[in-house]
């Protein structure tokens, strides 16, 4: 399989780059604000850049996993978000649709309200800040460019990340420099391990399998406690952890507050094994310690 990645330099993209050349598939990443040596440029507002790396690697299937992920910038500058996250999926569809190849599309508990989470594949989007409506639009145009998509929905995404994007990461750091971290008892989420979701993507590949799936973990548990997981796995001092509530944080866009995702339809239409997580998290410290 000819496999494109955009959006290689992140969390979810470069796990998947390493497992994808582990099946010996032919993998190509992508990188847009962060230059890694072995990815090609590619900026999902330049067309150029796009057909210049459509035009060379000639993929099968493209895995769109790039974009704004920073909700309180997409908040602070919604222009810029729908460019990316919108005008930019717009933009490689046209390209996808030209050339005959399939695409995965990674998506969002943030398309939800959470007012009712964890969410499944057939309940109704509601967004509630501008991530999530830019993440929403963009599935709108998936469904309707193309016949044969698959798009993969996930929450709180943990792992190996050099730049120290995700939020797990950061309490890592945050608590190994003895800074207090704060983290909220009434917001909640289903953490999902990256190389979790990088086994879903592929094994749903292999089955060619084509719609909507959620892949996330399996403990639908709030941060306060999430916190105390990685604190306890990392062997960081409690004493930093401030339990608050969501709305202490004055965070600039609103958060869907019982968010995350439910995972049947994932497990039973491909026996892929979901990690609560105790054992994601045991399994993300092994990989950075190698």
């Amino acid at each position: 399989m000819k496999l494109l990645i955009i959006g290689a330099s992140g969390v979810l993209g470069s796990r998947l780059c390493n497992d994808a050349v582990k099946k010996k598939w032919d993998v190509l990443g992508t990188y847009c604000s962060h230059e890694y040596e072995g990815l090609s440029y590619l900026d999902l507002r330049d067309k150029n850049s796009i057909a210049e790396v459509f035009n060379f690697f000639k993929p099968e299937t493209v895995v769109l996993a790039g974009g704004i992920t920073d909700v309180d910038l997409c908040e602070s500058k919604p222009g810029l978000a729908k460019e990316v996250n919108v005008d930019g999926t717009f933009n490689i569809l046209k390209d996808i649709r030209s050339r005959g190849a399939r695409l995965v599309y990674v998506s969002t508990d943030y398309i939800f309200d959470g007012k009712s989470g964890p969410y499944g594949e057939d309940d109704k989007p509601y967004p509630v800040n501008v991530y999530g409506r830019t993440k929403l639009e963009a599935e709108g145009l998936v469904k309707n460019a193309m016949k044969d998509y698959l798009i993969v929905r996930t929450a709180q995404i943990y792992g190996a990340d050099p730049l120290s994007r995700n939020f797990c990461t950061k309490i890592i750091n945050n608590m190994r420099n003895n800074k207090k971290v704060y983290a909220a008892e009434d917001f909640y989420c289903t953490p999902t391990y990256a190389g979790q979701l990088s086994a879903s993507i592929i094994k749903l590949l292999e089955e060619k399998k084509k719609g909507i799936f959620n892949s996330a973990g399996s403990d639908f548990i709030n941060r306060y406690e999430y916190v105390n997981k990685i604190s306890d796995i990392f062997g960081l001092h409690k004493e930093l952890i401030q339990k608050v509530k969501l709305s202490d944080l004055n965070l600039k866009a609103k958060r869907p507050r019982l968010s995350g995702l439910k995972v049947d339809k994932l497990e039973q239409e491909t026996g892929v094994s979901v990690y609560g997580c105790d054992e994601g998290l045991k399994m993300f410290k092994e990989d950075i310690e190698l």
